[in-house]
């Protein structure tokens, strides 16, 4: 199980529907971003869109692998097959790297991943369950904020909420008629 609040627990697979959820609001949001806008970057040191939905098609699959592993083998190549991403393959890759993560997976049990030690980055210990979520999921639910501000500041100027937390574009109100 993996630890969200408390004593309260998430199974492994509320955890994979939660990365599945987090796909899916991606993808959607991938598609708002306006035509021509993939090279916007809202300051020089920052990922251009297009960079961004890259990075997205990795980062989740890139740091199960580290939870797992405890290195970071592997990534260079993650990465680089990265770069070939287009919007048009976008989708697939975030599929792909959803099925990845689910087969890393796979193998552990809710009591193993509670229990297995690992090691985050920044060196703090802990288990396998809670780098999940802090390593996996956080990044996706942070760069999905990051990718609807950028599709927002580069034009989308109809998105909202329900873009950026259910993945769906809603229909604005009818106006009601002055009486």
């Amino acid at each position: 199980m993996v630890p969200i609040q408390g004593d309260r627990m998430y199974t492994k697979d509320q955890l994979l529907a939660s990365l599945k959820s987090e796909t899916a609001i991606i993808k959607h949001l991938a598609g708002c971003v306006p035509a021509g806008q993939l090279g916007y970057r809202p300051t020089p040191a920052q990922r251009s869109t297009g960079e961004l939905l890259q990075y997205l098609t990795y980062t989740a699959e890139a740091s199960v692998r580290y939870g797992i592993t405890g290195t970071w083998d592997g990534y260079d190549a993650i990465e680089a097959a990265a770069k070939t991403v287009t919007p048009e393959t976008f989708a697939k890759a975030m599929d792909r790297q959803l099925r990845q993560v689910t087969a890393l997976l796979k193998p552990f049990s809710d009591k193993q991943l509670a229990k297995k030690p690992a090691k985050h980055w920044n060196g703090k210990s802990m288990t396998l369950a809670v780098l999940l979520v802090e390593l996996a999921l956080k990044t996706l639910v942070a760069y999905r904020m990051q990718l609807f501000l950028a599709a927002k500041a580069s034009g989308a100027s109809t998105i909202g909420s329900s873009d950026l937390w259910m993945g769906k574009t809603t229909k604005p109100a009818k106006a009601v008629a002055a009486t």
